[in-house]
C-alpha cells in the first residue's frame, strides 16, 4: 500500500472512530440554543438491580398470610391460623391449605410448585435478565425486578406494579359469547380455538393481537356475519369476551373494525408509549393459554405492597465504574504505545474499536432485552485486557522473528503466522465456554450472551482489525524499525 494512500485512509478512519467514540461515550449535556439534550449510546442501557436497584413484592396464596398481617388480626381471628416458620396458614378446610390433622395438604404443595414454576417462566419471558423469584418459608414468593423498565409516559415503579399484579394471576383462559362459554357452544377447548397472542403496533397504539386456529377463524367469521345477539332480559348486545378466571381482559364487538379480513383480532390496549404493559398482558395470556389455570390463587398486589430496594453496589457507583473503565482504557493505550511504538498505536485503534463495538452491541443487541450488570462490565473489562494481551503476544513474535535476522516485512508476516493459531485457540475456548453457558437461564444466559459479544469483538480486533491498521500505519512510516521500537543490528566489518 502506498504512503499517500495509507495516510488518507488513516485520516478518514480516525475521523470515523472519533465520531463513533463520541456517539458512544460522550456524557449527556444540554444542546445550546435548544431544549434538546445529547445522550450517548451508553445512556440507553437498562441497568440490573446491582447497579440501579429495583422493586420487590410478595405473593401469598389465599389462606397464607405474613407474620405482620397475623399480628394485626383480632385475637379471635388469630385462632383460625397455624404457624409455619414466618408464615401463618389458615385452618379452613375449604381453602385446602391444611389437612384436618394440621399437616400441609399435598394438593396445595403441588399446586404451589406448579404455579411457582409458571410465574418464573412469565418473568423470564418478560426479558428480565436480573430478576429473582424466591420461595419464602416454603409457601410464599418474593419477586425482585430491576428498576430500569421505564417509558416516556410510565415510571419504572408503575411498570413494576403492573407486572407484579398481572403475573400473580392463576386463573384459566376462557372465551364467552354473552354469558355462555364458547366451549359449551362449540364443544372445543380454548387452546383449540386460539393459536397465540402477540403485540401489534400501529398509529402510536399498541394492540393485543389474537391469532386463531381454523376452528377459531370459523367462529369469528360466523360471529361477524350473524352479528351478536341481543340479550332479551338486559336488552344489551352480547359481546365476545376474553377472560382470565372471572376477570374480563377485553371484549370484541361483532362489528368491531379491529377484526381483520383474515379474521385476526387486534384490540387497542394502550398507547405505544405504554407498550410494556401490553407485552406483560400478552405474556400472561400466552401463559394461561398454553398451561391452563392453577388450583391456587395469590393475593392481589396493591400499590403499597410494591417496595423499593437500593442498588447493591451503592448510589452513583455507575459513574465511578465508568471513570475506572476510562482510566483502565487510557492506561492500556499509553502502555502499549510506550512499549511497542507504532505497533502500539495500531493496538490503541484496536482498543477503541473494541470499546465502540461492544458498547453498541450491548445497547442494540442486548439492550432493551437484557439488563447491564456488574457481570456485563466485568466481561467487557476481561475482553479489553485480552485484546491487548493478544496484541502484545503478536508483537513479541514479530520482535523474535526480527532478531533472527529476517527482513522486517518477513518478520511481520512470520510473527502473525506463528501466533494466529494460538490466538484462535484462546478465543475458541472462550467462545465454547460462553456457548456452554447459553443453556443456562436468567442471568447466566444473559452473561453468556454478553460474554459472546465481547469474545467475538475481541477476536475481530485481534485477528483482523489490528493487522489492517498496522499495515496502513507501517506503510506510512519512514523508519520501519523505529516504528516497532526495534534496534537495527549492524554487523562489524572485518578489517
Amino acid at each position: 500500500m502506498g504512503k499517500k494512500k495509507s495516510i488518507v485512509l488513516m485520516v478518514l478512519l480516525t475521523i470515523v472512530i472519533v465520531v463513533l467514540c463520541a456517539i458512544t461515550v460522550v456524557p449527556s449535556f444540554a444542546i445550546p440554543g435548544t431544549v434538546k439534550k445529547w445522550n450517548p449510546v451508553i445512556s440507553m442501557y437498562d441497568l440490573g438491580t446491582d447497579l440501579d436497584g429495583g422493586y420487590y413484592a410478595y405473593y401469598y396464596p389465599n389462606g397464607v398470610i405474613s407474620e405482620a398481617e397475623y399480628k394485626n388480626l383480632e385475637s379471635e381471628d388469630q385462632a383460625d391460623y397455624q404457624n409455619h416458620k414466618g408464615l401463618y396458614l389458615k385452618k379452613d378446610a375449604e381453602l385446602g391449605v391444611l389437612n384436618k390433622d394440621g399437616t400441609v395438604s399435598k394438593d396445595f404443595e403441588e399446586n404451589f410448585a406448579k404455579a411457582t414454576a409458571e410465574i418464573c417462566a412469565r418473568y423470564s419471558a418478560k426479558g428480565y435478565s436480573d430478576y429473582r423469584v424466591s420461595i419464602v418459608d416454603d409457601y410464599a414468593l418474593a419477586i425482585y425486578v430491576p428498576a430500569s423498565e421505564t417509558t416516556e409516559s410510565q415510571s419504572a415503579f408503575q411498570s413494576a406494579y403492573t407486572t407484579f399484579g398481572q403475573f400473580a394471576k392463576t386463573g384459566a383462559l376462557e372465551i364467552k359469547m354473552g354469558d355462555a362459554l364458547v366451549e359449551e357452544r362449540l364443544e372445543y377447548e380454548v387452546d383449540e380455538i386460539i393459536k397465540d397472542f402477540s403485540v401489534y403496533t400501529k398509529n402510536e397504539v399498541a394492540f393485543v393481537q389474537v391469532k386463531f386456529t381454523d376452528v377459531g377463524k370459523e367462529m369469528i367469521k360466523t360471529y361477524k356475519e350473524e352479528g351478536a345477539k341481543t340479550n332479551e332480559e338486559t336488552n344489551q348486545t352480547e359481546t365476545l369476551k376474553i377472560l382470565i378466571g372471572e376477570e374480563t381482559v377485553f371484549e370484541i364487538q361483532a362489528s368491531d373494525e379491529h377484526i381483520t379480513s383474515k379474521n385476526v383480532v387486534r384490540v387497542p390496549f394502550r398507547y405505544e408509549t405504554e407498550k410494556n404493559d401490553v407485552e406483560t398482558m400478552v405474556i400472561l395470556l400466552n401463559s394461561v393459554l398454553n398451561n391452563g389455570g392453577f388450583d391456587i390463587e395469590f393475593n392481589t398486589v396493591s400499590n403499597s405492597q410494591v417496595r423499593t430496594y437500593a442498588a447493591i453496589a451503592g448510589e452513583n457507583v455507575l459513574n465511578l465504574i465508568y471513570i475506572a473503565l476510562a482510566v483502565v482504557l487510557v492506561a492500556l493505550i499509553v502502555f502499549t504505545i510506550v512499549k511497542m511504538g507504532g505497533f502500539g498505536v495500531s493496538c490503541a485503534y484496536s482498543t477503541v474499536s473494541y470499546l465502540i463495538i461492544v458498547a453498541m452491541c450491548y445497547a442494540f443487541i442486548s439492550g432493551g432485552v437484557f439488563e447491564i450488570t456488574l457481570g456485563s462490565i466485568l466481561m467487557f473489562l476481561v475482553g479489553l485486557v485480552l485484546v491487548n494481551v493478544m496484541n502484545m503476544y503478536v508483537y513479541g513474535a514479530i520482535k523474535h522473528e526480527a532478531e533472527l535476522g529476517k527482513t522486517l516485512e518477513s518478520a511481520v508476516k512470520g510473527g502473525y503466522r506463528k501466533t494466529m493459531m494460538g490466538v484462535i485457540d484462546v478465543y475458541a475456548v472462550a467462545a465454547l465456554g460462553a456457548v456452554a453457558l447459553l443453556v443456562g437461564v436468567s442471568g447466566v444466559y444473559t452473561f453468556a450472551l454478553q460474554a459472546l459479544i465481547c469474545i467475538v469483538a475481541g477476536a475481530f480486533c485481534n485477528l483482523l482489525w489490528t493487522r489492517v491498521i498496522n499495515v496502513m500505519l507501517l506503510s506510512a512510516s519512514k523508519d520501519k524499525y523505529k516504528y516497532f521500537r526495534f534496534v537495527r543490528k549492524e554487523d562489524d566489518d572485518d578489517e
